[in-house]
Order: C-alpha cells, then structure tokens, then sequence
C-alpha cells in the first residue's frame, strides 16, 4: 500500500465517521436545548411572589427514561396536606387489592319462623366508608327478602372491628361540626354527615323551614330561624351539638324571603347510634315491625348469620377518596388496611405500621418522613416531593395497581376537585391529579403526559404561602401547563438522523 492510498483511506474514514456522528451530535444538542428551555421556564413560574420564603419543593421525573426532568428542594420535607392520599391510595391498592370489599353481616341469636325473627338481629360492621343511603336501602330489602316482616328482639350494633378512637390524635383538639372531621367507626353511615335543608318560609316573619336528611330518632331540632324581608342581614348558623344520647342541629338567624334553598353538611358524634336509628327508620319504613331497643354490643357467640351485604369494589371507593379528597374515606380504608394485616381491633396506628413497611420497601426508614393519618389533615404530617414521585414511579411499575389507581386521580379541566382547573387548556385530561389544601399550605402530585407522548410523575409541595390558595393553585397549573407542552424537540428543529426521518415519515 502506497502512503498516498494510506493517507486518502484515513481521510475517507474520518469523514465517514464525522457524517454518522453529526446528526446523533445535533440531536443532543436540540434535545438539551428543549430541557433547558423547560427548566427556566419553570424556575421563572416559581419565582412568585407567593412564595418568597422558599419553603417548597418541585420534582418532575420521566417515567419513560427514567430520569429527572426538574427538581428543586424535592428531598426536603413538607406538610403535604392531602397529597397523603397518594400513600393511603397505594398501600390500599397493595395491601387489600383493587376488588377488596366491605362487608356488612347480619346474625341472628334465634330462630326465623313463619316471617318473624324471634331473637336478636345483630348489624356487625367492618368500615365501610361508602355505606350510604341506597347501600342500607339494599341491606334491608335483602333482610325483608328473607322474609322477615317482624322483629321481636333488639337489633344490636358491633362496631368492634375497629377500635373505640374516633378521631386521629394529631388533628385539632376541639374540632367543630365541619363534615370533613367526621368521626370513625366500623359501623358508618353516609360518611357520618346529616345534610341540613333551611328554606324561607311563605311570608316574612315566618319561621324558616327545616329538612334533616336523613331523618332519625338520633337527630333532635331546634329551630329559631325566621323569613327575612328582602335586603335584611341577619347571619344564618346552623350547628350541631352532642346531647350525649342524641345530636341537636340548631339553626338560628334568618334567611330573606324568594332566597333559594340553603343546604349545610354537619358531621355527627357517635356514628354506631347514628346508624342504628337510620336502619330503624328503614326497617320500619319498609313496614318490619320492630319494637325492641337499639343497643350496642358484640355478635353473641352461637349466633348464626343471616345475610352478609358487601359493598362497592375498593377501587370505586378510592374514586371519591382522590377525585373528592374526602378524609372520612382515607382513615376509615387505613383502619381497615391495620385490622387485615395486624388483627383486629384495625386501628390507625396498625395502619401506620403497614403504611411503614411498605415505604422501607422504596428505601425510607422512619425518620426520613412523618405520617400520622391517612387523609392529610394532620399538620404534624411530613413527606418530601421526592418520595411521592417514588410512591408514583412504584405504582407505574405494577400493573396489578396501576390501571385503578391512575383512574381514581381527579381530571385536570374534568372532574373532582380540578373540575374547574385548566379548562381552557386542551390537553389538560392528560394530567391525573391528586390537590392537597391546608392553610397556607397547597399540593399537587400526579401524573402528566407530554406533547411528544413522553409520560411523567410530578409532586409539588408549597408551605408557608404567603398568598391565597387560589393563587398557589395558579402557579402548579402553569408548570403543568408547561409539562404538557414540553418537547424534547422544538417544533421547527430540522434533524437529519434516521431516527428522526422515520418519525416522521407518513
């Protein structure tokens, strides 16, 4: 071989190589350029105002490559507020399984005879957070179906699957009759909440009118609200008060003649009695005759069970938990996750235990985060952005969870809570959502998919705001607004390899 061939062969070779190289070399750079674009952006958005005392955290990570897109302060903890929910929702989702039902069993301590239950009728609960009204319609068309027309002993309630504490150590010592602090128990009805109905009535000066829904022997009314003439003020107050044997909604004040219906949500105290005097009402609406006394106590042994009721699939229940951040929800299915997995009585702390054991399966000890409910509403609560994206990235990777946990999530611009957010943006349905709300405190964690399809789990978690929620809310709609719209490859980019002339070949 001649120096001159020599020579010619490594020139060739040199260009050769510079022409495979190049393209892949011009799409790294236009990729980059995409990321960094995305990364100012959002540092720009998060520049507000709003958040000047730099107490939040942001983690944005591609479920498709595997890698972190933005993230700023995401191992720090924060108040997560609501977004707990996504750690009830997961460890639900494993630990009971997506088509786990609550059962509602009825037993009998006598005998069934010619259409008369001569005996005791027990109600044993298992905490069915979603027994509601056309849930104990059924049960007692079922009981009636029997059939079972007169009943000559008491209907006891057992309530002992969980244990006695109705409220969660850590939230505000004197709560009031707000229907988001609704007491516990594995005996529960229409999540422990009356809904109060207050009308103006015919003429001014007319007491208003009152419609409890649902009406029981457990609700007592007193009633002082009057019909205003128009332009009047006069505050309505509608309340509850515990009287021990009985909750007394007062309703006070006044409300303007021609004003539409008002309606009010209240919690109430001892959910057992509650739903004790509900299904009485029931029964006897459904003409059971019934005059026994309604106590509480366990399943007698040697008694036989009548009809077992289950409610809804798991995976229905975790939709009103996420897409309505309903908290009722959350603690009762955490009760209930801790009675399966560690016996019964289920109790919160049982549940913080299996909560535990399947974060130090994602690498987490206790002290690296602080969980005391299952619903948010703890202030004492602590996770980090990044271990929510680590609970998002472990439910991606488990097709036995995913698909219901995915749905559950609310709809950016389509329904839950995020009804009314990013309407205008049309590929807002690409983001599944859960909100977190406290006081000076807002969340935001989920899933969004990216113009070019490219999948990603975020968690954004803001404390100390010192501006409204409102406006918090503003601020995660624009980075995901941004998340939405983001492209690796700036529309205009003109890249020569083959993987992109295959992309967009027709």
């Amino acid at each position: 071989m001649t120096k001159n061939n020599s020579t010619s062969r490594s020139i060739a070779f040199v260009l050769v190589i510079s022409f495979v190289l190049l393209p892949t070399f011009s799409f790294a750079l236009v990729n980059e350029e995409g990321v960094d674009k995305f990364r100012k952006s959002v540092s720009s958005i998060l520049a507000n105002t709003c958040l000047r005392k730099n107490n939040y955290g942001v983690n944005i990570y591609s479920l498709d490559r595997g890698e972190t897109l933005y993230e700023i302060r995401s191992k720090r903890l924060f108040i997560p507020a609501s977004n707990a929910k996504i750690l009830t929702t997961a460890v639900a989702l494993k630990y009971l399984g997506s088509n786990y039902r609550f059962a509602t069993r009825f037993y009998t301590d006598g005998i069934l005879e010619n259409e008369t239950l001569k005996g005791n009728l027990y109600i044993k609960g298992s905490g069915d957070p979603k027994l509601v009204t056309e849930q104990l319609w059924l049960m007692v068309n079922e009981l009636r179906n029997l059939p079972i027309k007169r009943i000559e002993g008491n209907i006891i309630a057992d309530d002992s699957f969980f244990d006695d504490q109705k409220r969660i150590k850590t939230w505000i010592k004197n709560p009031g009759a707000q229907a988001y602090e609704a007491p516990l128990g594995a005996l529960s009805f229409n999540f422990n909440t009356v809904k109060v109905y207050v009308s103006p009535g015919g003429e001014v000066g007319d007491q208003a009118g009152i419609v409890i829904e649902p009406e029981n022997g457990y609700i007592k009314l007193e009633n002082s609200a009057q019909t205003l003439r128009p332009g009047k003020r006069r505050r309505l107050i509608v309340n509850r008060v515990d009287k021990g044997d009985h909750d007394l909604i007062t309703v006070s004040g006044g409300i303007n003649i021609g004003q539409p219906r008002a309606q009010y949500f209240l919690n109430i105290t001892n959910p057992t009695q509650y739903a004790l005097n509900v299904f009485k009402s029931y029964i006897e609406l459904s003409e059971i005759t019934f005059g026994g006394q309604l106590q509480q106590g366990k399943v007698s042994d040697g008694a036989v069970e009548l009809y077992m009721h289950e409610g809804e699939p798991l995976a229905l229940a975790l939709r009103g938990l996420n897409k309505f951040s309903n908290n009722f929800v959350a603690e009762q299915i955490l009760k209930t996750i801790g009675g399966e997995h560690l016996g019964v009585p289920g109790s919160t702390q049982k549940g913080l235990r299996v909560f535990e054991k399947y974060l130090k399966k994602l690498g987490y000890e206790l002290g690296q985060y602080s969980i005391h409910d299952g619903s948010g509403l703890s202030r004492q609560n602590r996770l980090s952005p990044k271990i929510i994206v680590d609970i998002l990235r472990d439910v991606k990777d488990d097709l036995s969870v995913y698909p219901e946990f995915v749905t559950a999530l609310g709809i950016m611009g389509v329904d839950g809570n995020v009804k009314n957010r990013m309407r205008k943006v049309a590929s807002s349905n690409k983001a599944r959502v859960k909100t977190g709300t406290l006081n000076f405190v807002s969340a935001l964690s989920g899933f969004f998919q990216s113009k070019e399809g490219e999948l990603f789990a975020f968690s954004i978690l803001m404390n100390d705001l010192k501006c409204s929620n409102r406006r918090a809310k503003k601020i995660q709609d624009q980075i995901i607004q941004k998340g939405l719209n983001f492209q690796r490859i700036p529309a205009g980019s003109v890249l020569t390899d083959d993987k992109e002339k295959r992309s967009s070949a027709p």
